[in-house]
């Protein structure tokens, strides 16, 4: 994820909503559910209130630095029985469709207690919000449930997936839904102040995300993150540097320039591999490898080739 930029906002600096750490606890840690309500209603097209929603996952704590592989995502059980899965994704990994599908389907399967019926079982709807560009289309929230291919048929509605992409949101906005997804995307106090300015919601919103901010816990969980990927940069650094020279004193014993060249291109994939499965996107791995995302992507795929 690497250094979360703050936001400069009347004399203090805020953190960004879209940090997924601020997000859930903007949305569930004080036991307030209006603004995930009025979040879920907006992207659903439904009318919910605070009462109808239970979350089951509104703990912070325990999520630490090491907790390389956790998923911080906001998961609620509407009053007429649909579950939710919301999960706020600042960089793009790789995995977001199957791995939206994968949890969906836990939630959809978890359900099942002893002596239930199918018929019993309640939608799952997934909801992923990136703050980077996914999907071929223009449109900024796409939704995707079972259907027809020939003739677009729904053949049920217990699967749900969302993709809203916030770098496509119109900057001007024209509803509840388009409001929320600024708030979440902005970057500055004007961007704060407008949509502040145009709805009760939101400016509850960001006054929890000052008071969030100055929360000296949630820092300090941020702060450990960030530093625990940065550690985990230069460990690779140095396992690259490793890798290199051992590749390229392997080749020289060989005495061939074929055999250096297959050295580094080893290491340098098995790197590449290794930063992916931490979770660095490609583009973060580029940087840190000094290669093109193109380069770090041949490497990764030279990795994965059977």
């Amino acid at each position: 994820m690497g250094k979360i930029k703050r936001i400069p906002y009347k004399g203090k600096e805020l953190l960004p909503a879209k940090t997924d750490l601020v997000f859930k606890a903007l949305l569930t840690a004080d036991g307030d559910m209006e603004l995930l309500a009025s979040l879920i209603s907006s992207i659903l097209d439904l009318n919910i209130n605070a009462g109808d929603i239970t979350a089951a996952n509104t703990e912070l704590s325990g999520i630490h630095a090491t907790d390389k592989l956790s998923r911080v995502d906001v998961r609620v059980k509407l009053a007429d029985g649909k579950h939710i899965n919301i999960e706020m994704q600042i960089e793009d990994e790789s995995n977001i469709t199957k791995r939206s599908v994968f949890y969906l389907s836990k939630l959809y399967a978890e359900q099942m207690a002893s002596g239930m019926e199918f018929i019993d079982i309640c939608p799952a709807i997934a909801i992923n919000i990136l703050d980077f560009p996914y999907l071929p289309f223009n449109e900024y929230h796409n939704r995707y449930r079972l259907k027809n291919l020939k003739n677009n048929h729904e053949l049920t509605d217990v699967f749900e997936v969302n993709f809203i992409e916030l770098k496509k949101v119109p900057q001007k906005p024209k509803s509840l839904k388009e409001l929320w997804m600024l708030f979440l995307a902005a970057e500055s106090e004007r961007e704060l102040e407008m949509v502040s300015k145009e709805n009760p919601v939101l400016e509850k919103a960001v006054n929890k995300l000052v008071y969030f901010s100055a929360d000296e816990q949630l820092r300090y969980d941020i702060d450990m993150r960030e530093k625990w990927e940065l550690d985990q940069q230069s460990r690779m650094l140095a396992g690259l540097r490793k890798a290199t020279k051992e590749g390229m004193e392997k080749g020289m014993e060989k005495g061939m320039e074929k055999g250096i060249a297959i050295g580094e291109a080893k290491a340098l994939a098995e790197v590449v591999h290794n930063m992916r499965e931490l979770g660095m996107s490609i583009e973060d791995i580029a940087k840190v490898t000094k290669l093109s995302v193109n380069e770090a992507e041949k490497y990764y795929e030279i990795k994965h080739k059977p």
